[in-house]
């Protein structure tokens, strides 16, 4: 009898429809894998390349990765060096501004390989209003204080997903002793800006948890993207509370870690230690429309890093969802929109800032 394993393919239609591929046992053909996520709010992505066997999963470098919207040729990628020895999938870089409804195909060769995948840009939600107060959480006896970002939207009717994110963004400028700026000492900086669930029964939905009753299973931010439907609120206005450790807010004293610029001598080096330091924090929330496929991929996903697998994802067979033609992997492609819930700019003065010190970076402990 001949012996068979399956890989499903979730197919890229508005409907849960499965495609079953037999791979027979033993086979160990190589096959390319494309990633890629996508979103309306950058200008600058990343596609990822990849060779799977069943045993390992290495790059697939040297490939010609071109990308359209609505049938017209809007970019050529370019191959990014690795990020580190050894890495197992290759970025390819490019630039491209997508809008809702546009039709964006990604197309990737290299000998044999030949990939592609299309996906269209989602709806953007409208956020009514955003809110914050704080709030108290206790586990295992430890009271903690959260920031609840309140945040009311109108859902689009019709099958809609969605999914929650946050960022951190800084803006820097050195100052003399009179507050005036020092040419050529600017900046700007972004960090993640970790969510927590909460007990929120909308953004808590679904898989991904596990420990059943665990409180901490609640608060948890890791192995979470965050995803949930609008099967609930259909139509209707939602309000979620997303919990954010209050820590991202500007302290008394700032811990810095900048690049040293190309042109700065060695003399010019201490003057720097002894300016005034503005800084301009934002703190945002995003909501992001996403299709029912990749919502299932960020889920199946989730699991799986949830469940602390010691797998290569990548490696076959897999359970993710697919939606590349000619190979593996998901491209997927979001609509953002966020909103600023915090801002606040304040001047420190040099013994307010406290700076790492390595190879690569100027600075020093106060």
């Amino acid at each position: 009898m001949k012996k068979t394993i399956y890989l499903l393919l979730l197919s890229f239609l508005a409907v849960s429809c499965y495609e079953e591929i037999v791979l027979p046992v033993g086979d160990d053909e190589p096959r390319g894998v494309m990633n890629a996520q996508l979103n309306t709010m950058n200008t600058s992505h990343t596609v990822y390349l990849s060779v799977t066997r069943k045993s390992h999963v290495k790059a697939l470098t040297g490939a010609g990765v071109r990308v359209f919207v609505n049938g017209a040729l809007a970019a050529t990628a370019e191959e990014m060096p690795p990020r580190y020895e050894g890495v197992n999938e290759a970025g390819y870089a490019f630039e491209a501004t997508f809008r809702p409804g546009d039709e964006v195909r990604i197309e990737a060769t290299k000998d044999a390989f030949s990939l592609s995948s299309t996906v269209t840009v989602p709806q953007p939600v409208t956020v009514s209003s955003i809110d914050t107060s704080t709030v108290k959480m206790t586990y295992m006896g430890e009271t903690g204080t959260y920031l609840q970002v309140k945040t009311n939207f109108q859902d689009i009717p019709g099958s809609t997903f969605y999914r929650i994110d946050g960022r951190i963004l800084d803006d820097y400028q050195y100052l003399d002793e009179d507050m005036n700026p020092v040419s050529g000492y600017a900046g700007t900086g972004e960090l993640y800006l970790g969510l927590e669930t909460g007990f929120d029964p909308v953004i808590s939905e679904g898989g991904g948890k596990t420990g059943g009753t665990d409180l901490a299973t609640l608060l948890a931010d890791g192995y979470s993207y965050h995803c949930f439907s609008d099967i609930p609120f259909s139509g209707e206005e939602c309000t979620i509370r997303p919990l954010i450790n209050p820590s991202f807010y500007l302290r008394d004293y700032l811990y810095m870690n900048y690049p040293i610029p190309e042109d700065l001598t060695d003399e010019e080096l201490p003057t720097l230690y002894d300016s005034y330091l503005s800084v301009r924090r934002r703190a945002c929330v995003q909501l992001r429309t996403l299709d029912f496929s990749q919502y299932h991929y960020l889920k199946s996903l989730e699991n799986l890093e949830t469940f602390g697998t010691d797998l290569i994802f990548l490696v076959e067979p897999t359970t993710l969802p697919s939606n590349v033609e000619g190979g593996l992997g998901f491209v997927g492609i979001e609509a953002v929109t966020e909103l600023m819930f915090y801002e606040e700019t304040r001047v420190f003065p040099p013994l307010g800032v406290i700076y790492y010190d390595d190879d690569t970076h100027y600075g020093y402990y106060e």
